[in-house]
């Protein structure tokens, strides 16, 4: 029998770290395009395609959210960054402390898996509506993408930056400032 190769830590938190920039790009498009600044320019097909791209986007950032939450073998995601961190000999304190963050976080990510994801996107209910909910049922995803933030920062012993240059000429977004205010 072939003995388990398993990912450094490291490897994981890198690739975590890249998970969770993507994530918060993704959360300040959405930001952006819900604000609709091309409202009073836009005939009512321009505003359905919108809202549904829109829809699309609430879809990838709670797909992103749970998949961090997935302890199944071989995901990279904060369950399994732990596990590798304490495989590799993570002092006990250090990993209970951890523990107590991943498991908040799975906490906090549970009601959007059960209610979203399980319901509406992975595993559609025969009765489920496809319309999108944007406007009348807006998906409360702020909570758990702030927590994310922070249990990566606690895995990783510092605060992360989340840093993305759109072009040579345009100057570095900091996501971490941009999305923390309003």
């Amino acid at each position: 029998m072939a003995k388990k190769v398993y990912t450094p830590s490291e490897d994981l938190l890198d690739g975590l770290k890249q998970d969770v920039l993507y994530l918060l790009l993704t959360i300040l498009a959405h930001r952006e395009k819900q604000r609709l600044p091309n409202l009073g320019k836009m005939s009512r097909e321009d505003l359905v395609l919108e809202l549904a791209l829109l829809e699309s986007g609430t879809r990838d950032i709670i797909a992103r959210l749970t998949a961090l939450d997935d302890d199944g073998s071989g995901s990279r995601s904060f369950p399994n960054a732990l596990a590798a961190m304490n495989r590799e000999g993570l002092a006990a304190r250090k990993a209970e402390e951890l523990k107590a963050h991943v498991k908040a976080y799975r906490a906090a990510i549970n009601d959007l898996k059960v209610n979203h994801r399980n319901s509406y996107i992975s595993h559609v209910q025969e009765f489920a509506e496809v319309l999108p909910r944007v406007l009348d049922k807006p998906v409360r995803f702020e909570m758990a993408a702030s927590l994310s933030v922070n249990v990566l920062d606690a895995l990783m012993g510092r605060q992360v930056e989340y840093r993305f240059r759109v072009g040579s000429q345009e100057p570095e977004l900091d996501l971490r400032a941009r999305l923390s205010g309003p």
